[in-house]
C-alpha cells in the first residue's frame, strides 16, 4: 500500500486533502442518514428472509411487533413533489395547502371521533429512490402510519405501490395517471382520486355514438402510458359495434410517415393519444397533409396545458388552423352546478379558503383535498379496529379499509367520487377548441352514463361549414363517357361527310377519290373517339391502336393526294417550255399514287413499332372526387378511360414530326404554283387554308389531352377541330367542281365541265363565262397573233 503512495510533495498534499474530504463527507452522511440506513438494512433482511422459507406475516411481526402503540393521532404520510430534477415545482405548495385544508375540515367536523388526523409532509423530488427512502423513514419512526397520500409522479407512485402491501398500508394518489396502476393484482391497496385516461373511454364512446360514427381510427405514441388506455378503448368500441379500422402507433422518428399512412386509410374520426411534447409537431404535419377542417375530427386527452401557442415547426396561423375544432376530453374536477361538496364547499369557497392565487393552484389541488376526505371516510367505520388491533402485520384490517374505500360515493370538490377497482370513476367534460378559445360542449355523468350537451356552461358544437363530419366516405366508381346526344350528333355529322355524290368527277378522279377515302377514315376515327368501351371486355386495347391508325392514315391519304396534284402542277409549270418539255414533266396518276403510299407506309412502320415496343392500353384516369349532395358519406370517383402507353408523348412526337414535314413541303409547292393562271389547276389558295386548319386541329388535339378533367369540353373541342379541318378540306377541294357540275348543261360532259372546258363543234374550248378566262385567252391570242405576224415578216423577208 505504501509503495503506491505518491513521492512528490504536491501529490501527497492533494491525496491527503481528498482523503480528508471523503472522511468528513462520509461521517456527515452516516450521521444524518443513520436511521434510513438502518431501516433499509432491516427491510433488506426482511426481504432476504421472505425469499427463503419464513412466512411473510411472521417476519413482519418479528420485526415490528404485534401492535402499534395506541395514540389519539392518526398520522397520514403525505408525499409531494416540491422539486424535480428540472428545479422547483411551485404548484406542489397548493397541493400541500389543499391536503392541510382537508385535514382541518375533517378534524373540525369530527369525522373520526376521538381521533385527530395529522399530515406528515415530505418531498420525493419525483425520484422513486427518494420516495422509497422517505417512506421507510416514516415507517421506522414511532408514528403509526395508517394511510399514505401521494404522489403526482407515476414512477414514484408505482414504486411505492409495490412496497406498501408488505406493511398493509392504504395508498391514495392524487395525480398519478399511469395505466399500469389499474392492475388490482399487482397493487391491491392502491387507489387514486385522479381519473386515468381509460376512465374517459365511456365518454368518448358516447360522443362518437352521438354523431352516428361507425368507424374510427387511432393514432398512438408507442409508450405504455398511451398504449394501454387505448387498447381498452378499442375493446370498448368493439363492444358498442364501432369498428376501429386503423390502429397506428408511432415514435418520434416516424410520425410523419405514419400520418401519411393514416391519411391513406381515409378514416376521418381519429382518437389521438400522445404527449404534449410532440403535439405541436404532429399538428403542424397535419396541416401540411390537409388532415383537418370539415372532414376530420381529432379527439385527444386534455392535458390541461395550452401547447398550441408559439409553435416551432410551423407558423402560428397554420397551427391554429389545424387545431381549430379539436375535441379535448378531461376530468370534470368541479362541483356540479348549484351543488356543494360533502364539506359544504363549492368551487368559489374552495378557492377562497385555499387562499392561493388562482394561477398558482395545481390541477391536482381539488383531487388532493378529496383524497384526504376519502381516507377519513374509509377509516370512520373501522376506527374501533384501529384502536384495538391495528398493526403493520394485519391484512384483515387493511382489507376492511379497501372494502370501505371501494364502496365510497360522495360529492367532493372535484365532483362526484367513486371507485371501480383502483380507479376513480368521475364525470368527464368534453371541450372544443373554437377560434382559439377552449369551450365546454358536453359533460358526461358517470352515474347515468349520459352526455349532457345542454349544461349551463356548454356551448354548441362548432363544426366546419356547419355540417357534421363523416367517419368514412363510401367510394363509388363511376365511368365517365360522352353524353349520348353529343355522340350521336357527331356520328350524324361524320355520316354526312362520308356520303358524297356519285356524279362528282374531278380533274384527277383517282387522286381525289384517294382524298375522299382519307377523309372517310378521319371521320371513322372521330366516331371511335367517343365510343363507349365500358361494355367491352375484349379488344379494348386494340381499339386504341385502330383509332390512332385511322386518324394518321386518313391524314396521309387526304393531304397526300392533294399535295401530289400540286406536285404535278409544279412539275408542269416550273419552267416554260415547248410541248415536248411539258410532256416530259407530266406525271401519271400511278406515279402519284406511289408517292402517296410513302407516308402511309411510314405510318404503318411507326405504329407497328409502337405496338411491339410500347403498346397502347386503356387506362382509367381518376378525376376529382364528387361528394353526393344528398348523402355526404358517399363519394363518387369519376374515372375517364384513356389510351396511354409508357411513352405516349414520344410516339406522338414522331408521328406529328414527319407529318409536319409533309405539310411544309405542301405549303412550299402551293407557294411555287400560286401564279398559275389556269384556275381549274391552281389549288394553292385552298391548300394554304387546309394546311392552316390541319395545324390548328393538331394544336387543339394536343392541348385537350391535358384537360381530361373537362370530359365533354375536351371531347367537343377535339372532335369539332378534326371535323372542321376535314370538312373544310372536302369543301375547298370539291365545291368549285360541284358548282360546275350542278351548273352544267344537261348535255355537257361532267369531266370537261369540271376542267373548265366545253365541247363545241367537236372541239374543246374554254367556257366564256369567266371574265378572267376571257382576258387570259385574249392575252394568249395576242401572243399567237404576234408570233404569226413575226413569222409572216420573216417569210416576206425571205421572199424579198
Amino acid at each position: 500500500y505504501f509503495t503506491m503512495w505518491p513521492t512528490r510533495s504536491l501529490h501527497k498534499h492533494l491525496c491527503a486533502l481528498f482523503l480528508a474530504s471523503a472522511v468528513i463527507t462520509s461521517l456527515t452522511v452516516l450521521k444524518n442518514n443513520s436511521k434510513s440506513r438502518n431501516s433499509t438494512k432491516a427491510y433488506a433482511n426482511i426481504t432476504t428472509k421472505r425469499n427463503h422459507t419464513a412466512p411473510k406475516q411472521a417476519i413482519i411481526n418479528e420485526y415490528f411487533g404485534n401492535k402499534i402503540n395506541k395514540s389519539e393521532i392518526i398520522h397520514v404520510l403525505g408525499l409531494f413533489e416540491l422539486t424535480t430534477k428540472w428545479g422547483k415545482r411551485p404548484e406542489g405548495l397548493s397541493e400541500i395547502a389543499a391536503a392541510e385544508l382537508a385535514i382541518k375540515h375533517v378534524n373540525h367536523f369530527n369525522i373520526l371521533p376521538d381521533y385527530t388526523l395529522k399530515l406528515i409532509i415530505n418531498d420525493t423530488r419525483c425520484d422513486p429512490g427518494v420516495g422509497i427512502d422517505r417512506f421507510f423513514h416514516a415507517i421506522y419512526s414511532k408514528k403509526a402510519i395508517v394511510t399514505l397520500l401521494g404522489t403526482s409522479c407515476s414512477n414514484v407512485t408505482e414504486s411505492l405501490a409495490h412496497v406498501v402491501p408488505y406493511w398493509n398500508i392504504l395508498q391514495i394518489s392524487f395525480g398519478s395517471t399511469s395505466p399500469t396502476l389499474s392492475d388490482r393484482k399487482k397493487f391491491p391497496l392502491f387507489f387514486r382520486t385522479v381519473a386515468p385516461d381509460s376512465s374517459h373511454n365511456t365518454a368518448k364512446i358516447q360522443f362518437v355514438k352521438r354523431f352516428g360514427w361507425k368507424v374510427v381510427a387511432t393514432f398512438c405514441q408507442s409508450e405504455d402510458e398511451f398504449l394501454l388506455p387505448l387498447n381498452n378503448l378499442i375493446a370498448d368500441f368493439e363492444n358498442e359495434n364501432i369498428s376501429c379500422v386503423t390502429t397506428i402507433t408511432f415514435s418520434l422518428d416516424n410520425y410523419k410517415e405514419q400520418l401519411k399512412v393514416l391519411k391513406n386509410s381515409d378514416i376521418r374520426i381519429i382518437i389521438g393519444a400522445f404527449s404534449i411534447a410532440v403535439a405541436q409537431a404532429i399538428f403542424c404535419e397535419i396541416y401540411r397533409l390537409g388532415m383537418y377542417g370539415a372532414d376530420y375530427v381529432w379527439i385527444l386527452q386534455d392535458r390541461q396545458e395550452i401547447w398550441w401557442n408559439s409553435p416551432k415547426e410551423c407558423s402560428s396561423a397554420q397551427l391554429n388552423k389545424s387545431v381549430n375544432g379539436l375535441i379535448l376530453v378531461s376530468d370534470h374536477n368541479v362541483v356540479t352546478d348549484n351543488g356543494t361538496s360533502i364539506s359544504g364547499l363549492n368551487n368559489h369557497l374552495f378557492e377562497a379558503e385555499l387562499n392561493i392565487p388562482r394561477n398558482e393552484i395545481s390541477k391536482y389541488a381539488r383531487l388532493t383535498y378529496d383524497a384526504i376526505w376519502a381516507m377519513a371516510l374509509s377509516l370512520k367505520d373501522v376506527q374501533v379496529v384501529i384502536e384495538n388491533e391495528f398493526n403493520y402485520g394485519r391484512k384483515d384490517i387493511v382489507r376492511k379499509f379497501v372494502r370501505r374505500m371501494s364502496s365510497l360515493n360522495f360529492m367532493g370538490v372535484s365532483g362526484p367520487l367513486k371507485f371501480i377497482g383502483a380507479d376513480r370513476v368521475g364525470s368527464s367534460v368534453l371541450r372544443q377548441l373554437q377560434d382559439g378559445h377552449i369551450r365546454d360542449i358536453a359533460i358526461f355523468d358517470s352515474n347515468t352514463n349520459q352526455l349532457d350537451f345542454e349544461c349551463k356552461a356548454c356551448h354548441p358544437v362548432n363544426w366546419w361549414n356547419r355540417q357534421t363530419p363523416i367517419a368514412q366516405r363510401i367510394l363509388k366508381v363511376s365511368l365517365i363517357t360522352v353524353p349520348k346526344s353529343i355522340y350521336y350528333s357527331v356520328i350524324f355529322v361524320c355520316v354526312l361527310g362520308i356520303l358524297r355524290m356519285k356524279t362528282v368527277k374531278l380533274s384527277s378522279p383517282k387522286l381525289n377519290n384517294i382524298a375522299v377515302v382519307g377523309c372517310i377514315l378521319v371521320y371513322l376515327s372521330v366516331i371511335l373517339l367517343g365510343f363507349d368501351t365500358s361494355t367491352m371486355n375484349k379488344y379494348v386495347d386494340e381499339l386504341c391502336t385502330v383509332r390512332v391508325y385511322l386518324l394518321s392514315s386518313g391524314f396521309s391519304l387526304a393531304f397526300g393526294s392533294m399535295f401530289a396534284k400540286t406536285y404535278r402542277v409544279h412539275r408542269i409549270f416550273a419552267h416554260y417550255g415547248g410541248p415536248s418539255r411539258v410532256k416530259d414533266r407530266l406525271l401519271k396518276d400511278k406515279q402519284l399514287i406511289v408517292l402517296i403510299l410513302i407516308p402511309l407506309i411510314i405510318d404503318g412502320i411507326i405504329l407497328a413499332l409502337w405496338v411491339m415496343i410500347d403498346p397502347l392500353e386503356r387506362q382509367l384516369y381518376n378525376l376529382t372526387l364528387e361528394i353526393n349532395s344528398d348523402d355526404r358519406g358517399v363519394v363518387y370517383q369519376p374515372q375517364l378511360p384513356i389510351c396511354r402507353s409508357q411513352n405516349t408523348s414520344g410516339w406522338f412526337v414522331a408521328i406529328y414530326g414527319y407529318k409536319g414535314l409533309i405539310l411544309i413541303m405542301g405549303v412550299f409547292m402551293a407557294w411555287e404554283t400560286r401564279h398559275i393562271k389556269v384556275q381549274a389547276l391552281n389549288d394553292s389558295q385552298y391548300i394554304g387554308i387546309c394546311v392552316y386548319s390541319a395545324v390548328f386541329s393538331a394544336i387543339i388535339t394536343v392541348l385537350t389531352s391535358f384537360t381530361n378533367e373537362y370530359v365533354v369540353l375536351s371531347y367537343l373541342a377535339r372532335t369539332i377541330s378534326i371535323l372542321t379541318s376535314t370538312t373544310l378540306t372536302l369543301f375547298l377541294l370539291f365545291f368549285p367542281k360541284l358548282k360546275s357540275v350542278f351548273g352544267r348543261p344537261h348535255c355537257q360532259d361532267p369531266i370537261m365541265q369540271s376542267m373548265g372546258l366545253k365541247i363545241e363543234y367537236n372541239t374543246r374550248r374554254f367556257i366564256n363565262n369567266d371574265p378572267k378566262e376571257q382576258i387570259l385567252r385574249l392575252e394568249i391570242q395576242n401572243k399567237v397573233y404576234k408570233c404569226e405576224l413575226a413569222a409572216l415578216d420573216l417569210e416576206i423577208a425571205r421572199l424579198e
